[in-house]
C-alpha cells in the first residue's frame, strides 16, 4: 500500500473509531440525559406505550395507569385519584409536558430508569412487559385534606399550605388553591389537551400554579420569629430584654408604623421581647429592624433559605423567597422588620423556618419520595433526611419556641387557639391591592414535643387576621396528621 493510501486507511479507521465511542456515550452515559430533555418530544408521544408505576400516599393511590389497548402505541391511560386535591404532588402526564413527580421520577415509574433493568429483563424472559415501579410518597392524605378543605374554604382569592416532619424534613401536607383535575389534561388527544390548558392558563388566579411552593406571599408578622432569631443570635437580646413598643415614627416619611395587626393595646411602654412577640407589636420590630440593621437581617434570612430556591425533589424546586440585597430607605427597613413590602416567601419556605426553631435550630430538607420500590417490593430509592443548615443555635430556638407558644397562651392567636396543644406566629400583610390580605399562621404542633412543622396563608378581606383565617386551618391540619 503506497503512502497516500495508507494515510487514507488510518484516517477511515480514526473516524470509525471516534464514530463507534460517540454512539457508545450517547446510548450509554447521555441516552438518560437526551431522553429527557425538554426539548425531545417524542418522550411525551411515548410514555403512553409504558405500564407507568403508581404514585401512593400511605394506602392511597394518587396516580395509575389503565389499560386501554389504543392505536398508535397509545396503550395505557394515565389515572388520578382526587387529581385537585392532589395536583401540587403528583403533577401530571400530558402530550406536552411532565410535571411534579411525574417528571421528577420519571424514569423509574415508567420503567426505563437504570436501576429497573435487570427486573424487566426477567419480566422479558417470562414474556411480561416491563412496568414501571412504586412511587411512595410521605404525603398524608388525612393531613393534605384537612389542609386542601381549609385554604378552599376559607380564603376569598388564593392559599396554600405546607406541613413538615420536624425530625425529618419529610413533606406532610402540600395544599393549594385555586386548583384543577389533572385527569383533565392527561389525555391522549392533542387538541383537546391545548384546550383544556388554553383554558386553564386564561383563568385568574392561575388554577395550575402551586401557591403552597411556586408562588411567594408577604409574610407579615410570621417573618419576627426571623427577627426575632437574629436579635437573639446577636447577643444583644434575650426573650426577656425589655423592648419599646410605643408609637414609631418612620425615620423618612416621618409616618406611623401603626400596630394594626395586633394587640394595640398591648404595645406600650418596654416590654419583654416575649410579650412584643406575642402581642405582635409592629413598633417594636420596626425599630428593632433599624437598630440591627439590613445586614443582620438578610444574613438570617438567608441562612434560614431565602433568596435561593429550595430543591424538594429532582427538578422540583421552589420559588425564590426574597428578603432584599439592595441598601434599603429607612422607612422600608423598618417595613422589612414586620414581613410588608419588601420581604416575600412561599409557604414552604416559612414551613422550614418553623421547622427548624422546633428541632433545635437544625434545618432539615423537606423531600415527597418516601421509598420506590419495584414490581417485586424490592427496593431502589429510600428516602434518607438530610440536615441542609443550623441557622440558630439551640438555645435561641428554645427561647423561640416559647414565645411561639406566649402567642397562643395569651397572644394574638389565643382568642383562637388557646388551650389547643399548639404553637405559632400570625401574619397579616396588607397588600394594598383591592383591599386583599395574606393572612398567616406559622408554626409547630405539639408545643412541647414537636412533631409537625407547618405554615398557612390565605387571602383575605381587608380586616381579616392570620390568626382568624389561618390558624384554625392549621390547627385542623396538625389534628389529622397520623
Amino acid at each position: 500500500m503506497n503512502k497516500p493510501l495508507r494515510k487514507v486507511a488510518v484516517a477511515g479507521m480514526l473516524l470509525l473509531v471516534i464514530l463507534i465511542i460517540n454512539v457508545n456515550y450517547i446510548q450509554g452515559s447521555q441516552a438518560d440525559k437526551l431522553q429527557t430533555d425538554p426539548l425531545n418530544s417524542r418522550q411525551f408521544a411515548q410514555q403512553w406505550e409504558h405500564n407507568r408505576g403508581p404514585i401512593m400516599a400511605g394506602k392511597v393511590t394518587l396516580a395509575y395507569s389503565e389499560k386501554i389497548g389504543g392505536k398508535d402505541g397509545k396503550e395505557y391511560q394515565r389515572h388520578y385519584n382526587q387529581g385537585t386535591l392532589y395536583s401540587p404532588i403528583t403533577g401530571y402526564v400530558s402530550v406536552f409536558s411532565r410535571t411534579g413527580l411525574e417528571s421528577a421520577e420519571n424514569g423509574l415509574l415508567d420503567g426505563t430508569d437504570k436501576r429497573l433493568a435487570l427486573h424487566n429483563w426477567f419480566d422479558m424472559l417470562v414474556g411480561k412487559k416491563a412496568a414501571g415501579a412504586t412511587v411512595q410518597t410521605t404525603i398524608d392524605p388525612d393531613a393534605q385534606q384537612a389542609a386542601y378543605s381549609g385554604i378552599k374554604n376559607q380564603t376569598i382569592r388564593r392559599g396554600g399550605a405546607v406541613a413538615i416532619d420536624v425530625k425529618t424534613g419529610a413533606i406532610l401536607a402540600m395544599a393549594s388553591f385555586p386548583s384543577y383535575d389533572t385527569n383533565d389534561v392527561a389525555v391522549h388527544d392533542g387538541e383537546k389537551a391545548n384546550k383544556v390548558f388554553e383554558s386553564l392558563n386564561k383563568q385568574k388566579p392561575a388554577p395550575m400554579l402551586n401557591y403552597a411552593t411556586r408562588e411567594t406571599f408577604a409574610p407579615g408578622s410570621s417573618f419576627k420569629i426571623i427577627d426575632s432569631a437574629a436579635a437573639i443570635e446577636s447577643g444583644q437580646y434575650n426573650k426577656d430584654t425589655p423592648t419599646d413598643a410605643n408609637r414609631l415614627l418612620l425615620p423618612e416619611s416621618g409616618q406611623e408604623l401603626h400596630n394594626s395587626d395586633g394587640d394595640e393595646a398591648k404595645c406600650n411602654g418596654s416590654p419583654p421581647l416575649i410579650d412584643s412577640f406575642a402581642a405582635s407589636c409592629n413598633s417594636t420590630f420596626g425599630r428593632l429592624a433599624l437598630t440591627l440593621k439590613q445586614q443582620t437581617l438578610e444574613n438570617m434570612a438567608a441562612k434560614f433559605g431565602f433568596n435561593k430556591p429550595t430543591e424538594i425533589e429532582n427538578g422540583v424546586s421552589s420559588a425564590t423567597s426574597v428578603y432584599p440585597t439592595k441598601p434599603l430607605g429607612g422607612d422600608s427597613l423598618a417595613r422589612s422588620g414586620i414581613g410588608q413590602e419588601v420581604v416575600t416567601a412561599s409557604p414552604l419556605q416559612m414551613a422550614m423556618v418553623a421547622q427548624t426553631v422546633a428541632n433545635g435550630g437544625k434545618m432539615m430538607k423537606p423531600y415527597l419520595v418516601k421509598r420506590v420500590v419495584a414490581q417485586d417490593q424490592s427496593e431502589l430509592v429510600t428516602a434518607e433526611p438530610k440536615q441542609i443548615g443550623q441557622p440558630i443555635s439551640a438555645d435561641t430556638a428554645g427561647q423561640i419556641q416559647e414565645m411561639m407558644r406566649a402567642v397562643v397562651d395569651h397572644g394574638t392567636a389565643s382568642a383562637v387557639l388557646a388551650g389547643r396543644d399548639i404553637a405559632g406566629k400570625t401574619g397579616t400583610a396588607e397588600t394594598g391591592i383591592g383591599g386583599i390580605n395574606e393572612d398567616w399562621f406559622v408554626g409547630f404542633a405539639p408545643r412541647d414535643n414537636p412533631k409537625v412543622a407547618f405554615a398557612v396563608v390565605t387571602e383575605g378581606p381587608a380586616g381579616s387576621s392570620g390568626a382568624k383565617f389561618s390558624a384554625p386551618i392549621a390547627w385542623r391540619i396538625v389534628q389529622a396528621v397520623h
